[in-house]
């Protein structure tokens, strides 16, 4: 096909019922666009067939081959960009010109923001949804801004945390650290400058989007794929799958390594317990086991008793059987 002038252009889709080691850097060679392993998704066929429909690679250039690896990365890197500007916002702005200003210069930067003109309709609002991010007139009729960030902690208590940026009109020295103190975020002086606001709105809710949604018994991914992609761009021609080796040499290293950390646990072993949990959580990052790394983490710096030490060695071992599973999935696919 590849050699025929007429149908050179046609796009190609290869569907082994198996993969092999260099399969992808053949396929590629070849001229086939997409490499994807059966069983295949009716979704993932889909996504694929649009990937290698959406246009050619400049002449002269090697088109990226799309697996069922780089399509998942797409789907993640789109669904953190829906979630950005998707994002619920709350403006809490008594003055009417400043919270029409506020509303349009959100709307220009693709947002749409519902308003309250006081604490108490924000109190209302917060009770029947949750926001991704509060921006707080510090100083408002009935309630404060003040009041209302010191209501929503209490109630978030350790459930959640809604992003409070505060609004002030005085820009004084200490203002900033006043309304870090009563417990928001981050810190906006008006007037707003609109290139300011969307800089903070990416910033926070790119923050938010790559913050996991569910905890270790969820339905979110216990790796991110991201590191692995990265992993995988020092792939060496030639030479055997570098993330598989990767992936083998964390789960085997690992596994021993939290065995030893369950019996410094039980044997209330602080040193050994803070040791351990660091070694393991500099290993999980590079394999991008992030709720993984935050419970070592957490265990690294936290004083913990043998009770405590049991449920939060408990929490770790399920962590873990979700990031093997995941680690699993991605050492199977073949090497592009």
């Amino acid at each position: 096909i590849k050699g025929n002038p007429v149908i050179a252009e046609v796009s190609l889709v290869l569907l082994p019922s198996f993969g092999q080691r260099g399969h992808g850097d053949t396929a590629r060679n070849a001229g086939i666009a997409a490499y994807l392993q059966k069983p295949v998704r009716q979704a993932q066929l889909f996504d694929c067939l649009a990937t290698v429909t959406s246009g050619s690679a400049p002449s002269g250039s090697v088109r990226k081959l799309v697996t069922q690896h780089t399509l998942e990365e797409n789907r993640v890197i789109r669904d953190k960009s829906s979630a950005i500007l998707n994002a619920r916002i709350l403006v809490a702005e008594d003055n009417p010109v400043n919270q029409k200003v506020a509303l349009g210069q959100l709307e220009n930067l693709g947002y749409k923001a519902q308003a309250a003109i006081n604490g108490i309709e924000v109190m209302k609002a917060v009770e029947y949804g949750d926001f991704d991010i509060i921006f707080m007139d510090c100083q408002m009729p009935e309630m404060d801004g003040f009041e209302a960030t010191a209501e929503i902690r209490r109630r978030e208590g350790n459930t959640r945390r809604t992003v409070i940026v505060a609004m002030t009109a005085n820009a004084l020295e200490g203002d900033r650290e006043k309304c870090i103190a009563a417990g928001m975020d981050d810190y906006l002086s008006k007037p707003v400058k609109s290139g300011v606001l969307s800089e903070m709105l990416g910033r926070w809710l790119k923050a938010a989007a790559e913050t996991p949604s569910s905890g270790p018994n969820g339905d979110s991914r216990a790796v991110d794929l991201s590191i692995i992609g990265s992993l995988r761009e020092m792939q060496q021609e030639g030479k055997p799958d570098f993330v598989t080796e990767v992936i083998d040499l964390f789960l085997e290293d690992a596994a021993l390594q939290l065995e030893q950390l369950r019996a410094a646990l039980a044997a209330n072993d602080s040193e050994e317990r803070k040791r351990l949990a660091h070694l393991i959580k500099g290993s999980s990052a590079n394999v991008g086991a992030e709720e993984m790394t935050r419970l070592l983490d957490d265990l690294e710096h936290r004083e913990i008793n043998v009770a405590d030490g049991r449920t939060a060695y408990e929490n770790l071992d399920n962590e873990f059987k979700r990031v093997k599973a995941d680690l699993m999935t991605e050492r199977q696919v073949p090497s592009e």
